[in-house]
């Protein structure tokens, strides 16, 4: 999934990136985000919840 330029340029004014450590944090926060996510949504199938 690639994401645009347009969208990049958001994300990098609404989180007020500046340098690398900036993007870094980002990507770390985002990926903690979207594994604890994936990790609920795999245990509610496994349960049976919709």
């Amino acid at each position: 999934m690639a994401v645009a330029k347009e969208q990049i340029r958001q994300i990098i004014s609404q989180n007020n990136i500046n340098n690398v450590a900036d993007v870094y944090s980002l990507l770390k926060e985002s990926f903690k985000d979207i594994l604890q996510e994936l990790m609920e949504a795999e245990r509610d199938a496994a349960l049976g919840y919709e």
